[in-house]
């Protein structure tokens, strides 16, 4: 479930602590009429609200406000409805299985549909798309090979990317940003690249650090 990671606070992202504490207050309060299903299909109802209206500012500002609308409900879904299964003891692999591919599909959706937007151009979003996948494989793999579940990275984790997803639109409609004109590589195109080699290269490095310690874990087994 996505909800390992609370078990962990050496895994946790900034946020999480304060995050995990607004979430079993709103659980506590929450009907029994709603159940987790519910909740994950909300969440992925906020990804699209999230993606028509960042391609809806390709020809009006006057969509920007459903941008915040459509993360905070994505979050709302996405974070409350593993918790709510395990609090309710109705938790099930099946279940797990449809957060998690719910999940999956809401951030590729919000992240294709910046591609769309005048905020980042085609090509960044799909810089970014394919290090959310890496990071995203890694943390499964690395959950079924050592039963650990790594939700963030250097602290950051799933809040704190949808929290910049909010904010980027606004910081880039306020410095006057419009990625829909063709110009060849822009400034923000590259530093977006120069980002994605360093968090590619901390992954790999991040790989061949656990790689070494399941071989002397091995190692240490076989003796």
């Amino acid at each position: 479930m996505k909800t390992a990671d609370h078990k962990s606070g050496h895994h946790q992202s900034f946020l999480a602590p304060a995050e995990q504490r607004l979430v079993r207050a709103i659980i506590s309060e929450l009907p029994e009429s709603v159940t987790p299903l519910q909740l994950t299909r909300i969440g992925l109802f906020g990804a699209l609200v999230a993606a028509v209206a960042l391609v809806g500012c390709r020809w009006s500002a006057l969509w920007m406000p459903m941008i915040p609308l459509g993360v905070f409900l994505n979050w709302f879904g996405a974070a409350l409805d593993g918790p709510l299964a395990l609090h309710r003891q109705t938790a099930n692999p099946r279940l797990g299985l449809v957060e998690h591919t719910y999940d999956l599909f809401s951030q590729i959706l919000i992240i294709v549909a910046f591609g769309l937007s005048p905020f980042l151009s085609i090509e960044s979003a799909f810089i970014v798309l394919i290090c959310y996948l890496l990071f995203s494989a890694y943390t499964y793999i690395r959950a079924i090979a050592r039963h650990v579940q790594q939700m963030a990275y250097i602290g950051l984790g799933a809040t704190e990317f949808r929290i910049l997803m909010v904010i980027w639109p606004f910081a880039a409609h306020a410095m006057g940003i419009d990625e829909t004109v063709d110009a060849g590589v822009s400034r923000l195109d590259a530093a977006i690249m120069i980002l994605a080699a360093f968090a590619i290269a901390g992954l790999v490095i991040k790989a061949l650090s656990d790689a070494r310690r399941v071989a002397v874990d091995e190692n240490g087994q076989g003796v």
